[in-house]
């Protein structure tokens, strides 16, 4: 059930839907930047380079969550900055999520289009699929975060199917030994993984939204990134294990050019497209995380007369973005590959890393004021 305003009302979400929404959502560019975007530098060790990542991820989550607490991230920006500051911050974090937003519509719609014979047309199935993410963004959060669920278990499953029917054709010597891989490059390349991670950063704007007494166990929200982090390496290592650093570099989704050869024989061959079709699940996660997130942020930013008519705003905005900026997808891949891990660092772990250092340090003055006196 919606509010009168629009906003993600209708009641709490579980903390394991958070990082249902979490993981699901991060599978789409996943699969489609890993583990091509480490190959230059890394080679062989792109697997290794997403296992290192777990720590900045880690990171990252400890200062959202830190930074959020009961009120949200967006109240924090302004309780910490004033209100015009914080807002501004806010926007910084709208518009950014608007052109994630616009580029997962792009990258989803080509992929649509990429797995059929040529049938449609980029901007059918990119309209098709904003609408559905409309409908979906005009619900509840938490009717969101159920089917979240259930999209996280077909993208397992599916995924696990991919990853099991491969590991007959596996090659150790591809994946080892390591010793005279550049360590300084694997390094960098972990910090492209976790780039690459960060599109998950929306999901701590809807940390307010899950109860206080599921927010207790400080292991949850490790256990369940260093597990996704491992779930991934493995995914990375069976690509390089089939199909070697040397051509998973020179395809534009190594994931899916692995679909390409699963099959068994007398059952089933080529069953690329129906993956392509599951992975769509992952890039409406991915797009309703945003969708979401934008409507928490608008609470705190925007005018309320016009919060109802936010998805309406957010997704029509994100097809704008998407036909002015990525109408080519030299630029949509450009984007995808150079400047999104960047951007989803400096504002995943970066900025929020310095404003709650300036948040503790403030408390720390306002202790000694208050003791002095």
């Amino acid at each position: 059930m919606r509010d009168g305003c629009g906003s993600p009302a209708g009641g709490a979400i579980s903390r394991t839907q958070l990082m249902a929404l979490l993981w699901a959502g991060v599978m789409a560019p996943a699969a489609e930047l890993l583990p091509g975007l480490l190959l230059p530098g890394a080679g062989k060790g792109a697997w290794l380079a997403v296992l290192l990542a777990a720590p900045a991820a880690l990171a990252a989550g400890w200062i959202l969550e830190r930074m959020s607490g009961r009120a949200g991230l967006a109240a924090a920006f302004a309780g910490l900055l004033g209100g015009a500051a914080g807002r501004c911050v806010t926007i910084l974090y709208m518009v950014w999520g608007e052109l994630l937003l616009a580029l997962r519509l792009r990258m989803c719609a080509q992929r649509l289009l990429s797995s059929g014979d040529r049938d449609g047309t980029l901007w059918f199935f990119l309209l098709a699929v904003a609408g559905v993410l409309l409908w979906m963004g005009r619900g509840t959060l938490p009717a969101f975060a159920r089917a979240a669920q259930w999209f996280l278990v077909a993208l397992l499953l599916t995924a696990g199917v991919v990853l099991v029917l491969s590991l007959p054709q596996a090659k150790m010597e591809r994946l080892l030994p390591l010793w005279w891989t550049d360590g300084g490059a694997v390094l960098r390349a972990a910090l492209s993984a976790a780039g690459v991670l960060g599109w998950g950063l929306f999901v701590a704007f809807l940390i307010p939204h899950t109860p206080e007494e599921g927010r207790k166990g400080s292991w949850y929200w490790p256990a369940w990134c260093i597990g996704g982090c491992l779930l991934l390496a493995l995914t990375q290592a069976v690509i390089l294990g089939n199909l070697g650093s040397g051509v998973a570099g020179t395809l534009d989704n190594p994931f899916f050019a692995l679909a390409k050869s699963v099959g068994v024989e007398g059952a089933f061959q080529r069953v690329e497209s129906v993956i392509t079709a599951v992975w769509t699940l992952a890039d409406l996660t991915m797009g309703g995380v945003l969708l979401f997130a934008v409507r928490t942020m608008a609470e705190e930013a925007a005018p309320k007369k016009i919060l109802r008519w936010v998805p309406w705003l957010a997704v029509a905005a994100g097809v704008g973005l998407a036909w002015a900026l990525f109408s080519s997808v030299g630029t949509a891949e450009r984007w995808s590959r150079e400047v999104v891990p960047a951007g989803n660092l400096f504002l995943g772990l970066g900025v929020p890393a310095v404003l709650l250092a300036w948040k503790i340090v403030r408390g720390r003055d306002r202790g000694r004021g208050t003791s002095c006196a």
